[in-house]
């Protein structure tokens, strides 16, 4: 009745996970074929027989356990110890067994007797093991970490460590198979263990699952169970009488010969002696045998080739949900019944491969099925024992064990290292095996192959602005978009990111064009993330077989220049991979190296272009603008090589040095600007912000240490930078701030424009994009565009320049809207600090002369 109630009250729970480490004889580890076997796993076996809940038991390397429990992977731990930092984690159960732990130390190292002593050493310890809290707590600070106790005792064969920490039971164990118990000796108790059972915190309902089951496994069965692993004393064999006898005989042969007849006799006694022991002997033999097998839950065979008839034990049968008298009589015909018809071919290739001595053993993994009617695997393994008079094969014997809990955990394993979490997509692993065949494939048939990598646009903006919980919904989103164009024969996988590749084999390749058109129709449709409505596309490489490619790396890497490719013509499209994308490529590699000796080579130039007062119509500002002047390119414009410098991260430096030259001109050219508020904008890359971490060398330094004032100097960044910006970058703002540095959002309204951050940040100026200034006339769209820029910033105290100010009527109706300043090719271009600075003096002398 006890069961009954388990089972109904757990009837939600189908099944449940257990993990924990395959290290710990006899509680749990792995036998000689592989099998998680030991106390533990009995007690789950039986666990499960009385609640009717499927368990699945799961040994690995116990950091990794501990790791998945806390992933959610699994649903319990075993043979845990309960400590304060674990309980933040984890929820326990009551102890269940009390083990100790041990300290050992290499025969070379004495004097260790308490925990005070183990000062100044490092202790060698399980990854993951209970051991390092109460070794810190005893003051220990030096650890070295393993994976296993094995791989412990042989670092201190090999003298890497001479001081360890193991439970008692394992260390025994390891250290006895190691040969290494007379050479690493316990030194001392360090505490008294408790195992317990532990769960997630907050999953104390399935803790709760767990007590009941265990309360109805009486102590008979868990009595039975330590009794099983833990063994009982061998009963030794009294030699005395024997060895007597013996004695007598000697005494009698040397004192007279003539007890010769009375000698034989003895002789014949002892002998009948001998052959009682041999026959004892090979009886304790044969039950050392049968406990083995039984330890290792194997079923036994016996095959008679000849008749086929078959033999097996009552584990056998078991296993297969059936009793010996429900088999029988049992022949190989039965035998093939059982036998999932996929494997029963391979297996009798094996066995005929094993009859003809090609290999010592019969050896195979197949499928049988059960009572209930699910497969049960197993690992079915035996040799030929004897032949007919006439050299025929006659009896072959062996042994199945069950391995289908090792087939699930392989095929677990085998999921997590295949594919993607996230999306369940094949990850970038299955990709290239797949790849690499499916190149071999068409190489064979001379078909062709086409590889499309994808990669999202912008994505990170989704990220910042709806945080990774949307991202994760979105790349979801996007998989199931790509898969629902996919035929048959295409496969598609997840290689990380936000980045996707599809393989496409013949006919499928046939139209890429057309599949990748598919493609950014279905990705940009609109989908509703957090409760909003997100728009996103995607830019796509391609790539084929043989054309471009003749093997899976050229094909990953020309798909990826062409994925590039067509990001840089805008994002939302497809590029088939060139030999001209190849050398636009190459000439991109070229100009990334030479740009980083243009600094020291004294090859970059500073350009200045004037900032005019609407209101007076006089040279208010300048703005500093970097230029490359190259031995061999000539000069080269900043729109090609600053994206390059922002990727190479030499923009740090060059950014340093143009802030530099603009200081120092802003202090020169004060007396001839004669006005208080002149100063000198130069950009700010959003990656000199993240890369510029040393105070010591960032621009508030740099100004302070050239005497320069705050205001004489506008730092321009991008909105981009302020949504959801990092504390780095607000720390700099507040720099900026506390030391007069103004600040200007370039390139304004052509981003994520947002009333927010210009009212949580100080901000001095709004530069109007001049996508906006080179289409304005009265009264369309820019034009309100602009006004409504200009109003809404002087509501909050900000100024406004206008950019690429190119002619008189957009200088006249952006006075009328009352924008503050204008720049643009209208008063000057970019000039070399000379000329800008000639421009200076002849405004100064203009100014003079008029009064």
């Amino acid at each position: 009745m006890l069961c009954l109630s388990i089972a109904i009250n757990v009837s939600a729970a189908e099944s449940i996970t257990v993990i924990s480490d395959d290290n710990y004889p006899p509680y749990l580890f792995k036998d000689t074929n592989g099998n998680t076997v030991g106390i533990v796993a009995d007690t789950w076996k039986l666990w499960e027989q009385k609640t009717g809940v499927k368990v699945t038991l799961l040994a690995i390397v116990w950091e990794q356990a501990l790791q998945q429990l806390q992933s959610g992977h699994a649903d319990v731990i075993e043979m845990i110890y309960q400590d304060p930092e674990r309980e933040k984690r984890f929820s326990f159960s009551a102890p269940y067994a009390t083990l100790p732990v041990g300290i050992y130390a290499h025969e070379s190292i004495g004097g260790l007797a308490t925990s005070n002593h183990l000062s100044g050493f490092t202790v060698g310890v399980q990854k993951g093991d209970g051991c390092i809290f109460h070794l810190k707590q005893a003051g220990v600070q030096s650890f070295r970490l393993y994976n296993n106790y094995e791989e412990m005792i042989t670092a201190t064969l090999k003298g890497e460590i001479k001081i360890l920490c193991m439970d008692d039971y394992p260390a025994t164990y390891y250290l006895y198979r190691a040969h290494a118990d007379q050479t690493i000796l316990r030194a001392f108790t360090l505490y008294q263990g408790e195992f317990h059972r532990a769960v997630k915190k907050g999953n104390e309902q399935t803790l709760s699952l767990i007590a009941k089951g265990m309360a109805a496994i009486t102590p008979a069965e868990l009595a039975a169970i330590e009794a099983k692993w833990k063994g009982r004393p061998l009963q030794k064999h009294l030699y005395y009488g024997q060895a007597l006898w013996a004695l007598v005989a000697a005494l009698t042969v040397a004192v007279s010969l003539v007890l010769l007849v009375f000698m034989l006799r003895l002789a014949v006694k002892r002998k009948t002696a001998e052959i009682e022991s041999k026959r004892e002997e090979l009886e304790l033999e044969r039950l050392r045998l049968t406990d083995i097998i039984d330890a290792t839950r194997a079923g036994t065979w016996e095959w008679d080739i000849q008749t086929g008839v078959c033999q097996v034990n009552h584990r056998w049968a078991e296993m297969l949900g059936y009793t010996l008298e429900t088999l029988a009589p049992l022949n190989a015909d039965k035998v093939k019944s059982l036998t999932h018809p996929d494997d029963w071919q391979t297996a009798l290739a094996v066995v005929e491969r094993h009859l003809k001595g090609e290999i010592d053993f019969y050896e195979c993994d197949i499928r049988m099925r059960h009572h209930d009617g699910h497969w049960v695997w197993m690992t079915d393994r035996g040799r030929l024992i004897s032949r007919t008079s006439s050299g025929e094969p006659w009896i072959m014997r062996g042994t199945h064990i069950d391995i289908t809990d090792k087939k699930e955990a392989d095929a677990v394993i085998w999921q997590q290292a295949n594919y993607d979490s996230l999306t369940q997509l094949p990850n970038r692993r299955y990709f290239n095996s797949h790849l690499h065949e499916a190149i071999a494939e068409a190489a064979d048939h001379q078909q062709k192959l086409g590889l499309l990598l994808l990669d999202l646009d912008r994505f990170k903006e989704v990220n910042d602005t709806l945080g990774h919980r949307s991202g994760d919904e979105l790349l979801i989103e996007i998989a199931q978009r790509i898969r629902q164009c996919l035929s048959d024969q295409m496969l598609v996988a997840r290689l990380g990111g936000d980045e996707f590749a599809i393989i496409l084999p013949e006919p499928a390749c046939a139209d890429v064009q057309a599949f990748g058109q598919q493609l950014l129709q279905e990705i940009s449709k609109a989908m509703i993330l957090g409760g909003e409505r997100v728009y996103v596309t995607v830019s796509i490489g391609i790539s084929q077989y043989p054309e471009d490619a003749v093997n899976a790396e050229e094909m990953i890497q020309h798909a990826d220049q062409a994925m590039y490719e067509a990001k840089n013509r805008g994002r939302n499209n497809l590029r088939f991979f060139s030999m001209a994308i190849k050398e636009a490529l190459s000439q991109r590699v070229s100009l990334a190296r030479d740009l980083r000796v243009a600094l020291e080579n004294g090859e970059l130039r500073d350009y200045y272009q004037p900032i005019v007062d609407l209101a007076t119509g006089k040279i208010a500002k300048a703005e500093a603008l970097m230029r490359w002047q190259h031995p061999q390119r000539g000069l080269i414009s900043p729109s090609l090589f600053i994206p390059v410098a922002e990727e190479t991260g030499d923009i740090v430096a060059m950014g340093d040095w143009i802030l530099t030259q603009a200081a120092q001109h802003a202090m020169q050219w004060q007396s001839l600007v004669n006005d208080d508020a002149f100063a000198i904008s130069v950009n700010k890359s959003p990656v000199q912000f993240v890369e510029q971490m040393d105070t010591k060398n960032d621009w508030v330094h740099a100004l302070r240490s050239m005497g320069v004032e705050g205001k004489r100097i506008v730092v321009e960044i991008t909105e981009g930078l302020l949504l959801n910006p990092d504390p780095i970058v607000e720390q700099r703002l507040l720099q900026f701030r506390d030391m007069g540095i103004q600040v200007a959002i370039d390139d304004f309204g052509t981003g994520y424009s947002s009333l927010s951050y210009l009212s949580k940040f100080d901000i001095d100026y709004l530069k109007i994009d001049q996508s906006f200034t080179r289409n304005l006339n009265a009264g369309n769209e820019s034009y309100v565009l602009c006004e409504a820029i200009i109003v809404m910033a002087h509501k909050l105290g900000l100024k406004v320049i206008a950019e690429g100010v190119e002619t008189a009527l957009q200088r006249d109706l952006l006075i009328d809207i009352h924008c503050d300043y204008a720049q643009g090719f209208f008063y000057s271009p970019p000039v070399p600090a000379e000329a800008f600075e000639q421009m200076l003096v002849q405004q100064s002398r203009e100014i003079a002369s008029a009064r």
